[in-house]
């Protein structure tokens, strides 16, 4: 008797295999079909809403749909923080290579545009981990956080100097202007 190669058992019939399925294989199509709802809105109202809810509770980051606008290395390595669904829909979604072809969004949309490893924005100063973590504390961590919208202008640098914690407003202004060297003219525009 002979074994056959695991790649067989999991080919059709038809093409010589055993037609066992693959449950690995099942269950990541599984969480894709899950997340097509999550993020498309095309499931249950009430599951996307507990969904988005636990996602912003992940690690202080305050993200839900943003989470998957993150390139797969930003994604924190310790999912610990979530339940094991989300932990496994967060995996599966690092398996994929994933691009977006839309630059920094314009409108609403553009203030809920994630700061930390999104790159279409390419904030190369909030990629330190010491000011990654400055960031979440100050909670600062989407475009709409930098706006003062009293003054219906970007903050000042030495506001976000005093809400990060820093003694130096080097940091902060290297943030701004990488953020607004980043945008999109018609970006710029809405956001002024």
């Amino acid at each position: 008797m002979h074994w056959a190669p695991v790649g067989v058992l999991h080919l059709p019939l038809k093409e010589g295999g055993q037609g066992l399925k693959c449950l690995y294989t099942q269950v990541r199509v599984f969480r894709l079909q899950a997340l097509q709802r999550l993020l498309y809105s095309a499931g249950s109202l009430t599951w996307s809403i507990l969904a988005h809810a636990f996602l912003c509770r992940f690690q202080g980051l305050r993200y839900n749909r943003q989470l998957f606008y993150l390139c797969p290395r930003g994604f924190p390595r310790d999912l610990s923080g979530l339940l094991v669904f989300y932990q496994d829909l967060l995996q599966t979604w690092k398996l994929f290579l994933t691009t977006r072809s839309v630059v920094a969004t314009v409108g609403a949309d553009l203030l809920t545009e994630p700061l930390l490893h999104n790159t279409q924005l390419r904030v190369q100063v909030a990629e330190s981990r010491s000011v990654h973590h400055r960031f979440v504390l100050a909670e600062v961590m989407r475009v709409g956080d930098l706006l003062d919208y009293d003054r219906r202008d970007w903050l000042v640098p030495l506001m976000l100097t005093r809400r990060m914690g820093l003694s130096s407003p080097r940091t902060p202004w290297c943030v701004l202007q990488e953020v607004k060297a980043a945008l999109t003219p018609a970006a710029r525009a809405y956001v002024n």
